[in-house]
């Protein structure tokens, strides 16, 4: 499943970060004509230099993919992100990784996150559009299988194949598959090293889309209720706010799994009510050693359950299960989130539902 492919751009990647340029173009040049290993020699020779660096991070994760090594690459994105969770990128990059490896629910999961991170990200929202239709037409080939007969569901999913440019004959629908591909995607194409304003990245996918004598345009959400006889259903606020607010749950569990401290520090808000009164910058010390020391600590939530209260504030609760190499401990947990330039933040902790 393509979800989005570009061209190599000759910038490099996070220009504000002190990115070590002269490796970054180098690499670049090595990726856009080909030469792969030398490409990723030199990225691992730059890491030993700034092994944090995000850009030679973020390239090396295309090399690896560009070299077929899937899951290495997902690794690779995965690290990033959870170092430096402010950046969309990766979370996109990471979607459509488990997009091309059918993991319908970790790219949305991914896709979520990069749209919380920054909520213009134009190309994961595109990329989510793409996914929930690609989701919709498994849904109506699954009820063709159990209704061959229902006309209803043979229009929807001829129209959802059209929208792509693929159209699929209702009398084959039950073993069609949906190519979700943007027409001028092409499979040799790079992955895009860009700077966050300009247009934002993806993969290329594995599976090369049919060439057409004239490319359908790109369909954007909003000329989509054209094709159909009716609008095509959308996503409600709060629906939208729910998800979001579950990934930015779900990533917070993570980074602290992952002992991520800043990952973890970044899911409050500047408003968090501290536990005490204390000072944000103390408390957050403390976590930190709290945090750190034990070998080892793995949090899962269950039952999680949203309440939106308004559009800018909501209660998460859910079972929080803390394991550590010194502890063990389930109990029900509840977090009061705020949203902040686009993204849910925790104001409050509270032990209990």
């Amino acid at each position: 499943m393509t979800l989005r492919s570009i061209a190599l751009a000759l910038v490099p990647l996070f220009l504000s970060l002190n990115v070590l340029a002269g490796d970054a173009e180098d690499i670049q040049q090595l990726l856009k004509s080909k030469q792969l290993p030398q490409a990723l020699d030199r990225a691992d020779k730059a890491l030993i230099k700034s092994p944090k660096e995000p850009s030679i991070r973020f390239l090396r994760g295309i090399i690896l993919t560009e070299m077929g090594r899937t899951d290495e690459g997902i690794k690779a994105f995965t690290q990033l992100s959870a170092d430096n969770p402010q950046l969309p990128e990766p979370y996109n990059n990471l979607a459509v990784l488990y997009a091309q490896q059918n993991q319908l629910d970790k790219a949305r999961a991914a896709l979520l996150m990069a749209i919380q991170t920054n909520p213009a990200y134009a190309t994961a929202h595109e990329n989510l559009g793409d996914l929930y239709a690609r989701l919709a037409s498994q849904a109506y080939d699954k009820a063709l299988q159990l209704e061959g007969s229902n006309p209803a569901v043979q229009t929807k999913l001829k129209m959802v194949g059209s929208l792509f440019g693929n159209p699929i004959a209702p009398s084959k629908a039950s073993n069609a598959k949906v190519a979700i591909v943007t027409p001028a995607a092409k499979p040799a194409d790079v992955v895009a090293i860009v700077t966050p304003t300009a247009k934002p990245l993806t993969t290329p996918s594995p599976v090369p889309a049919k060439p057409t004598a004239t490319p359908a345009p790109v369909v954007k959400a909003t000329s989509a209720p054209t094709l159909a006889p009716t609008p095509a259903p959308k996503l409600e606020t709060h629906d939208a706010d729910k998800q979001q607010i579950a990934a930015a749950v779900e990533g917070w569990a993570q980074a602290w799994s992952k002992q991520n401290v800043n990952g973890y520090l970044a899911a409050y808000g500047s408003d968090f009510k501290t536990p005490g009164g204390q000072k944000f910058s103390a408390w957050g010390a403390e976590r930190r050693n709290r945090i750190s020391s034990p070998k080892s600590i793995e949090v899962k939530i269950a039952d999680l359950k949203i309440e939106i209260n308004d559009d800018s504030t909501a209660k998460a609760r859910f079972r929080q299960s803390y394991k550590a190499s010194h502890l063990s401990s389930t109990t029900g947990k509840t977090l009061i989130l705020a949203k902040s330039g686009g993204r849910w933040l925790i104001r409050e902790e509270r032990a209990g539902s």
